[in-house]
């Protein structure tokens, strides 16, 4: 990875570089000495390789080496013309500029507009050519004082109609404010309405629905008194993955120890053994997979005829067509309220949706269960937005290059332990990755759906408890992970729709854990280049990102109908 560099003034500073001279060793050597003090001439070292090639010889350092080379130049004389350090310092960046290129004419300002109907000029639009290797731009939309409107305190929560014993805990876990999505869904929730929650990764929607059900649970535990209610649960939090579920766990545990609450976790893995030794006890909150929660209702060891509330976390993900069916077919068991609540359904059940992206198929999936014109939508501003207070840099990189570019930086960031996460698009990367970092002295665990349950079990634990900082990941980390520590996000697999890498960003930037993360992407195919046009045509015109759809299996099987139309198509041609 060569670095041509031309002289221009007269600062002097140590710079490791790979540089071609057209001289002969001896030559480079003679004109370096003459040129140095005898106390500054730098020794020779045996990684400095000679490579004849004509009358060209040429000096190279790669990533293996372990000893640098330094040479003093003069410091202002360095134009580089070569790959960018990855990590760019958010302070470093003028404020006025939205978008930072390595090209500064396509630099984009605070407030700039385009004319109608004129091209808008895009830093990636040529990077489908191979001359455009190193190219880079960073989205940095807002500085170190900005705070989204999402994080904003913008009331208290009295104000929302949760109980003092409520508020008490949230104290005791220094949550003293509710976020946007808190202060609007808290009271919609308390006054029985199926809603849907709907806003910008990491903004507090776990509590902003867990808050209201667990008020509801207690009241209604003082109202009815029912003995022997044994695995049967009067509110049902559904998630499509086991870390999620043990995550909401926790954050509901909060309140088991001063509240009259039981709660339970259900997760995939071992349900043979929970269906041939089933354990009874009472459970009032029960946080579940679907899978599991499905095979233990149908045979007879949990009974949902208490119900009174169900929620659907990371509803477009749920909804997806890999789910959809046995998550209507789950359904159907329940009576779900109608309208807005009220008196007259007190005995049906509300139906909360939860996501970080609009589901794109309520009508198909919940027409014949629920109303879902009378659903209350409550939403941010923010959602299906590029995360403003998160810096996004996308380098045009090539195949081969990958991984010494990620071994680079995850070094630099293994130094400093920052926190990171890698995302990959498929298992077999993901492991390879893990191995490939620890192999070169970086310590990172991997975790992905193909795992076996006794490995994955704790993986993200670790991660999250701090005692390892680089977590290498398929998106099956990406879907409401409460990630509070991750400073970094390195995409080494840029994703393949749009909803995967908001989940993704959503990472870093979390509530209350500042708004100093930062996200790197490699980008290397057509594919990725088109995407991440959208994304930077989205940011300069400052609006949504398009074509949001959390459906991923429906958007896949459409590509390949598609793609064998096309080919029956052009062979009938």
């Amino acid at each position: 990875m060569a670095l041509q560099f031309r002289v221009a003034s007269k600062l002097f500073g140590f710079y490791r570089i790979c540089s071609t001279f057209r001289c002969n060793r001896v030559e480079c050597q003679s004109r370096l000495m003459r040129s140095l003090p005898a106390s500054n001439v730098p020794k020779c070292t045996q990684n400095v390789r000679c490579i004849s090639s004509q009358d060209t010889k040429i000096i190279d350092l790669n990533y293996a080496d372990l000893d640098p080379v330094y040479v003093p130049i003069k410091k202002d004389e360095i134009e580089v013309q070569g790959v960018e350090d990855v990590q760019e310092d958010q302070h470093s960046m003028n404020l006025d500029v939205v978008i930072k290129c390595k090209r500064k004419a396509l630099n984009h300002q605070r407030n700039q507009r385009y004319e109608d109907f004129k091209e808008i000029p895009l830093a990636s639009k040529g990077w489908k050519n191979k001359k455009s290797k190193d190219d880079y731009f960073i989205i940095n939309i807002y500085n170190d004082e900005y705070l989204p409107q999402s994080r904003k305190c913008l009331l208290d929560f009295q104000s929302t109609g949760l109980s003092q014993p409520i508020i008490d805990i949230l104290k005791k876990q220094k949550i003293i404010n509710p976020s946007e999505i808190q202060a609007l869904g808290i009271p919609s929730i308390l006054k029985g309405k199926n809603t849907l929650l709907a806003a910008e990764t990491g903004c507090g929607k776990t509590l902003a629905y867990l808050l209201p059900i667990i008020q509801q649970i207690l009241a209604h535990k003082s109202k009815v008194k029912v003995q022997n209610q044994f695995n049967s649960p009067l509110a049902l939090v559904i998630v499509p993955g086991r870390e999620l579920a043990d995550q909401i766990g926790e954050f509901a545990n909060w309140f088991t120890e001063d509240l009259p609450l039981n709660v339970k976790v259900i997760t995939g893995g071992h349900t043979k053994r929970l269906i041939t030794n089933p354990v009874f006890e009472e459970n009032d909150l029960i946080i579940a997979t679907i899978g599991a929660l499905s095979k233990l209702t149908t045979t007879g060891i949990y009974s949902m005829r208490y119900v009174r509330h169900v929620v659907l976390d990371e509803a477009d993900t749920l909804m997806d067509d890999s789910f959809n069916e046995l998550v209507n077919h789950f359904l159907s068991r329940f009576h779900f309220k109608t309208g807005n609540g009220g008196s007259s359904n007190l005995n049906l059940t509300q139906l909360l949706l939860v996501s970080a992206t609009m589901p794109t198929s309520l009508s198909d999936i919940l027409g014949g269960i629920i109303d879902v014109d009378n659903l209350n939508k409550i939403k941010t501003d923010k959602l299906h937005g590029i995360l403003p207070h998160v810096q996004q840099k996308f380098i045009k990189t090539n195949l081969g290059e990958k991984p010494s570019t990620l071994l680079l930086l995850a070094k630099k960031l293994y130094k400093s332990n920052t926190p990171t996460i890698i995302f990959c698009n498929k298992s077999s990367t993901c492991d390879w990755a893990t191995m490939f970092l620890n192999e070169n002295g970086i310590k990172a665990i991997n975790l992905h759906g193909d795992m076996l349950y006794e490995i994955r079990q704790g993986q993200f634990k670790k991660y999250q408890n701090g005692l390892v900082n680089i977590l290498v990941t398929t998106d099956i980390g990406s879907r409401g992970l409460n990630t509070i520590r991750t400073k970094h996000i390195i995409n080494y697999e840029f994703p393949h729709y749009i909803a995967d890498y908001i989940h993704r960003c959503g990472r870093t930037g979390r509530l209350n854990s500042g708004i100093d993360g930062k996200v790197t992407n490699y980008i290397c195919t057509n594919n990725e280049i088109e995407l991440v046009q959208k994304i930077e045509l989205a940011a300069r015109t400052m609006k949504s990102l398009p074509n949001v759809n959390g459906n991923i299996t429906k958007i896949r099987r459409f590509h390949i109908l598609n793609n064998l139309e096309n080919k029956v198509r052009d062979s009938t041609n």
